[in-house]
């Protein structure tokens, strides 16, 4: 049933696969994440002109680069993506993404249609090295903290914002995800 929550195709090596079935064991326990809600994405070694786009300086350079000098040593690169919905309204009020190059794993929130790095005042950019399955586990801990945190939005606007647990809602705002009731 776990295979449901980011589908691999044939196309992601052996490597991958293994880092994605850590990701796997928690995401299907995650509150109000559907598994239409994750996905995977692989850039091959012949995108190295599309992978390597201008960013801003400081963190997207070291994202930038260190997808460049991946897909140069023909390695590729996997992007994990938990979108998060607000299942009332039906649509996705932030994404998130853990990219995977080499042995460097870089989550943050992402643009909802590039995937680029966005940044955030409040979803904290992880990175971190090390074997495969290890970033795994931390990109699947860092996912994890983040959909289990509930998210408040005023009533008939599409704002939002994490609220700590155990918040009272205010007047005029509703609870977008993971509320009192929420499983």
């Amino acid at each position: 049933m776990d295979e449901d929550w980011f589908e691999v195709d044939d196309d992601v090596n052996d490597r991958h696969q293994q880092l994605v079935a850590v990701v796997r064991e928690s995401a299907c326990f995650w509150p109000e994440c559907p598994s239409s809600a994750t996905s995977v994405l692989v850039s091959e070694p012949d995108e190295v002109g599309g992978a390597r786009q201008s960013g801003v300086a400081g963190e997207r350079d070291l994202y930038d680069t260190a997808i460049g000098e991946a897909l140069a040593r023909g390695d590729q690169v996997l992007l994990l993506v938990v979108d998060l919905l607000d299942l009332e309204s039906n649509r996705v009020f932030g994404t998130l993404g853990a990219t995977v190059a080499g042995d460097r794993l870089f989550c943050s929130q992402r643009h909802d249609t590039t995937y680029r790095p966005q940044p955030s005042d409040d979803v904290e950019a992880l990175e971190a090295t090390g074997p495969l399955t290890e970033l795994g586990r931390i990109a699947s801990e860092w996912f994890d903290e983040i959909v289990r945190r509930p998210v408040i939005g005023p009533v008939g606007h599409g704002a939002w914002s994490f609220v700590a647990p155990g918040t009272v809602l205010p007047p005029r705002y509703r609870w977008v995800r993971n509320g009192p009731g929420a499983k």
